[in-house]
């Protein structure tokens, strides 16, 4: 059984790519995509715990739910202090001034493998937009898409290898971590981030958790989860860590104005859209974001302390696993 606009519906179910076993059980119903308006659900298996979207789209149709609107300018004005605090936690995993080479996988709009070679790194990319890989190629970067990666490859193995908010994205998370460690040198570091599936945020605001972002998260992941997938994939953990001010705040902040609002994500729609651009019919001036506007500051003031005390807990909303080849 599946849960899907609110019921439970019988289909057809692949196994678990963990345990695979076929035991999925309803976890959230009537999650609402804040782009298209669908409804989706998320179920959960019942023996190991993994969590899926459904219904589940295929990469055939993903697509669709990546309008050039969600693209956006989406890390806006915290642009600077993500790459950087992305910077540090890669190059503590090195010796002081060590620069080797840098694979991430799913880079966004290029910022941080920009900034890396800046600083030395020789860097690669891969991105699912054609047109972040053409711009990173007119940079002399070794950008390709993933299809094109899982093909052809890269020149050379890397020193690390970076995935920060992508494994929830993809079709086939399991395959993506094995293909990396044929990237990596036999001693490099594979760095992992995903959203916090179980954390405090997660279980307080359920459905309306500004974090799920289903459909484009088809996989939602627990500390367990995770490492079990990169544990299958012969990795091994050397750190980890449980909290990410940018990602934590926002989504204390936005899932706690979802509440409200009749519709989600305004805030973050406005935030993050391109100078001049319309972020969707009618929501720019709509009652929602007055309320957006005028509770946004007291609820980041409200919401610093529990974050802190989750983060003290290490129950954050963002999950980092630092790994090396077993």
């Amino acid at each position: 059984m599946i849960v899907a606009d609110g019921k439970l519906r019988s289909a057809s179910q692949t196994r678990c790519i963990l345990c695979e076993q076929d035991s999925w059980r309803p976890y959230v119903f009537g999650v609402v995509d804040y782009l298209t308006e669908e409804t989706f659900g998320i179920v959960r298996c019942g023996s190991c715990g993994l969590m899926m979207t459904r219904p589940f789209p295929g990469d055939a149709e993903i697509e669709k739910y990546y309008p050039p609107r969600y693209r956006g300018n989406r890390h806006s004005f915290t642009e600077r202090m993500r790459t950087t605090l992305r910077r540090r936690a890669l190059e503590s995993c090195f010796p002081k001034n060590f620069r080797g080479r840098l694979l991430d996988v799913g880079c966004g709009d290029g910022s941080f493998v920009l900034e890396m070679r800046r600083r030395g790194w020789e860097v690669g990319a891969t991105e699912i937009d054609a047109a972040t890989v053409r711009k990173l190629q007119a940079n002399g970067i070794e950008a390709k898409t993933p299809e094109e990666a899982e093909r052809q490859g890269f020149d050379r193995p890397f020193d690390a290898v970076t995935c920060w908010h992508v494994m929830e994205h993809v079709e086939r998370p399991m395959q993506t971590a094995q293909w990396v460690k044929l990237q990596l040198k036999p001693e490099g570091i594979f760095q992992v981030t995903v959203p916090n599936a179980e954390c405090q945020q997660a279980r307080l605001f359920g459905r309306r958790w500004f974090h799920l972002d289903v459909p484009r998260h088809r996989y939602h992941f627990t500390p367990y989860t995770l490492q079990t997938l990169l544990a299958r994939a012969a990795f091994r953990p050397i750190g980890s860590t449980c909290f990410a001010l940018e990602y934590d705040w926002f989504g204390a902040i936005q899932s706690s104005l979802n509440c409200v609002c009749s519709k989600s994500n305004g805030l973050f729609e406005r935030l993050t859209s391109a100078a001049g651009e319309d972020i969707a019919p009618n929501r720019a001036h709509s009652p929602d974001m007055a309320v957006s506007y005028a509770l946004a500051a007291p609820l980041a003031a409200i919401s610093l302390l529990p974050l802190l005390i989750a983060w003290a807990a290490k129950d954050g909303a963002t999950l980092t696993l630092t790994c090396k080849s077993q």
